[in-house]
């Protein structure tokens, strides 16, 4: 009864509505959670509204790929679930508007300090079908501290970003397309490190 109802709303209505449900409150990342990460972001899981009808699910399928940041992370095994995200999600890449990219800082190459800590960069679109643009925007989320060369990492990897984007930035990229722009962000930020 509430479903026909809600059906019977103008588009308009029921897009704020479905945007509204299916927004999420947290990051959302498209690897495999480590428990201690559950409890501040989600799985990169369709929300259920998606599930209700096939008329609900294609009005707001792609609000949720629209409206949310999903998080890829650059470093195997996870990396590995960000391409396989990819693959399931071809149907909708052309509607994302923001993506994350988690690396692993590399310490110097002369330093035996084990890696500790990640940054986080983004890329997003300013509006639809726009091109790719990266954010100016990282952090460091991670609780280590952040170390004294680290400016000099994101300038670099920022750069590198800046390079890639272009090839997901046309309407005909595909998952592979996108997969390697984070094969290739860590690849050539572990070799700029140790070179």
């Amino acid at each position: 009864m509430a479903l026909s109802r809600l059906l019977t709303l103008p588009a308009e209505i029921r897009a704020l509505i479905f945007q509204f449900v299916v927004t999420a409150d947290q990051t959302i990342v498209t690897f495999r959670l480590d428990s201690y990460q559950r409890d501040s972001y989600s799985q990169a899981v369709q929300p259920a509204l998606t599930r209700v009808s096939r008329q609900v699910r294609s009005e707001s399928l792609p609000l949720y790929f629209e409206c949310n940041d999903f998080v890829l992370h650059t470093e195997s095994p996870k990396a590995h679930d960000a391409h396989r995200w990819f693959r399931c999600n071809n149907s909708h890449l052309s509607v994302l508007r923001r993506l994350s990219f988690w690396l692993r800082y590399v310490p110097p190459a002369n330093d035996r300090a084990s890696s500790q800590g990640a940054m986080s960069v983004s890329v997003r679109r300013p509006k639809k079908n726009d091109p790719w643009e990266v954010d100016d925007a990282w952090s460091w989320i991670t609780v280590v501290r952040k170390p004294a060369e680290l400016q000099e990492d994101i300038t670099l990897i920022m750069k590198r970003l800046s390079e890639l984007v272009s090839c997901i930035s046309n309407h005909e990229s595909t998952p592979d397309d996108y997969s390697a722009l984070v094969t290739e962000l860590r690849l050539s930020y572990i070799q700029d490190k140790l070179s």
